[in-house]
């Protein structure tokens, strides 16, 4: 399985007077689907826009952006997003939030461990403290986004496509066309410990009836000591958790080329959040729900650094609304739904 994320909007705008959206999206393709993709994709591009050589979502009229959409939805492709809106937020709100997550990374260490592990933990927290607002927000957003990611598809391939979940491809937008930055290095290694520990505290749901013989291969067999106060007690006939050492770790790269596989997913991001914004009508947004996996909340919620009962602007609610029908049925009609695992996780 191939996933591709890509970032619409600067993570800036804390306090403004109007919304101040930005959005992080991760296109998620079977791989055995990637080469009729792309042969379809290099031909619809031809007649696109692009800047500098590029395919650029931005660019895209409504039209163009609903016959991607359409390209992708026929190739099986899944679209996984996550926004925040500044403006909701003050700078005391992100550096409240920075301090409570910079101590959760060494909340679990004991006397036990390693002196290596406890100053590789301090030099992310130091690296952490160090980066702006902007790329921290970020990174809350990017947490929040690869969660998401990775229990809608492995709950959906299970049911369709068993052999994708043997490897899964990372492919992340580069912010540096010339060298990972300090940035996408903490991210990539940070991302791991509070995914980790968020599979386990939270897991999803296991499938009655899903194919995952393909998938065992990163069940947990044994939980790392610094998570022991983090899991629940094991369940009879359940896994641990899930390895994401491994499931990331394996297959991960940051790229600044124009790779179609990360135009792709330039282009929905951006049009989720231009629909978000007010600048691309229905026609060209209302289409992306078909790649949305159907739950019975909202499609896309606001990721928020604050508490959970803040009001997001009337302006952004009427467009998110439109994000609860529509989408990609998550079971099949041969699986029985288990009652507590919801419609789209």
């Amino acid at each position: 399985m191939h996933i591709f994320i890509d970032e619409s909007g600067t993570f800036t705008g804390v306090g403004a007077d109007a919304p101040a959206v930005s959005t992080l999206g991760a296109l998620i393709v079977a791989t055995h689907r990637l080469p009729k993709l792309f042969r379809r994709y290099e031909r619809l591009r031809v007649n696109l826009p692009k800047r500098k050589g590029e395919v650029k979502g931005s660019q895209l009229n409504e039209t163009q952006v609903a016959a991607v959409v359409d390209l992708l939805w026929k190739n099986g492709a899944i679209f996984c997003a996550s926004m925040i809106d500044l403006a909701d937020h003050t700078a005391k709100d992100i550096a409240n939030h920075r301090e409570k997550r910079g101590a959760s990374l060494a909340a679990n260490l004991t006397d036990g461990h390693t002196q290596e592990l406890r100053d590789g933990v301090a030099d992310l927290q130091k690296r952490m403290a160090g980066f702006s607002d902007q790329l921290y927000v970020q990174g809350a957003v990017t947490i929040d986004l690869l969660y998401k990611v990775m229990q809608e598809m492995i709950v959906y391939h299970c049911q369709r496509f068993p052999k994708e979940l043997r490897e899964f491809h990372w492919v992340v937008d580069a912010k540096d066309p010339a060298v990972v930055t300090d940035w996408e290095d903490w991210w990539s290694k940070t991302l791991v410990i509070w995914l980790q520990a968020m599979s386990l505290s939270k897991p999803g749901a296991m499938l009655p009836g899903g194919d995952y013989r393909h998938f065992e291969r990163f069940f947990l067999t044994e939980l790392p000591a610094y998570l022991h106060e983090v899991a629940p007690p094991p369940s009879a006939g359940h896994p641990i958790g899930v390895d994401l050492q491994l499931m990331y770790g394996e297959s991960f790269r940051f790229s600044s080329d124009p790779e179609p596989g990360l135009e792709l997913a330039d282009i929905v991001t951006n049009a989720l959040r231009r629909a978000l914004v007010g600048n691309l009508g229905e026609q060209g947004w209302l289409p992306l729900r078909r790649l949305m996996i159907h739950r019975s909340e909202v499609y896309v919620s606001p990721v928020g650094l604050l508490s959970s009962d803040h009001t997001l602007a009337p302006s952004l609610r009427r467009v998110m609304n439109r994000f609860r029908e529509g989408g990609r049925v998550m079971p099949t009609p041969n699986l029985a739904w288990p009652d507590d695992a919801g419609s789209g996780t």
